[in-house]
């Protein structure tokens, strides 16, 4: 399957990876930006190892997410493609997560 990023996903990665580095350094940052993309890359060939979000799913996309700590990857199935939504930090309220990417889909649906 083809991974496609949204807009939001890819802002998201960059200013994760841009916090991570003024907090700990470029190789702290190199060791997270590979940690989540080799998690993504993942996705290509397993895109259901992921946990399904049943609040934000639908007959269109079967959106899901994976926890790669202090991170989560929200992303959706469609089709043949897997679109990553946004790589959020877990450490804000489920609320706010939820907030967030009930704003993003409603953007991009």
């Amino acid at each position: 399957m083809e991974i496609v990023w949204l807009a939001s996903a890819i802002e998201d990665f960059v200013f994760l990876l841009e916090k991570v580095d003024s907090l700990f350094g470029k190789a702290v940052a190199t060791k997270v930006k590979y940690k989540i993309s080799s998690h993504i890359n993942l996705l290509a060939s397993f895109p259901c190892m992921g946990m399904r979000d049943f609040y934000f799913s639908d007959d269109k996309y079967d959106v899901r997410y994976l926890i790669n700590t202090p991170n989560v990857i929200y992303y959706a199935i469609s089709r043949n493609e897997i679109l990553i939504i946004s790589i959020l930090d877990t450490r804000q309220s489920p609320e706010m997560i939820r907030h967030t990417i009930a704003e993003i889909l409603k953007q991009s649906r």
